[in-house]
């Protein structure tokens, strides 16, 4: 990935940090309500590649267990190690943002967790249908996350290594 002001225009404000990270905390948002617990710092690195591409989130049905819809959909696999890969430094920009400005923490075990006066922060607000899209299949996301195991079995599911 390039410096930020080497970027393309429609990149830079595509994948802002800002952007990015409002899609990785509603996922962190809803695997801890999910499961009580801080979300896995390495499964941030899979929301991404999985929300941002549209032939995958406009296929993505949380309601479907994650191995089940990955078998019945094992097209979607093709590329996204490299999607994944190409993704990893702007998910640690969109991390790293949500971290500077206080929403998220990183626990002891390397977990991410939300700042408690951020964890009702409204999905809808300045939003468009295409945002809300990205935002409502973060949170389908993080539901697969929160009940397909260890973080090393979702990374085996999706095809990728950390």
């Amino acid at each position: 990935m390039k410096n930020w002001e080497s970027r393309a225009k429609e990149i830079a404000y595509l994948l802002n940090p800002a952007f990015c990270g409002r899609i990785i905390y509603h996922a962190i948002k809803t695997y801890s309500e999910e499961t009580k617990r801080p979300m896995p710092f390495p499964l941030v690195y899979l929301i991404l590649p999985l929300v941002l591409h549209r032939k995958t989130r406009q296929r993505i049905k949380s309601v479907t267990q994650m191995q089940i819809w990955i078998q019945r959909n094992p097209d979607v696999l093709i590329g996204f190690a490299n999607r994944t890969e190409s993704m990893v430094q702007i998910t640690n920009e969109a991390v790293e943002f949500l971290m500077q400005s206080g929403i998220v923490t990183l626990t002891n075990n390397a977990d991410l967790d939300l700042e408690q006066l951020f964890k009702s922060l409204s999905a809808s607000k300045y939003t468009n249908d295409e945002i809300k899209e990205c935002i409502s299949k973060s949170s389908n996301i993080a539901k697969w996350f929160a009940k397909a195991g260890t973080v090393e079995t979702i990374y085996i599911s999706w095809g990728v290594r950390p």
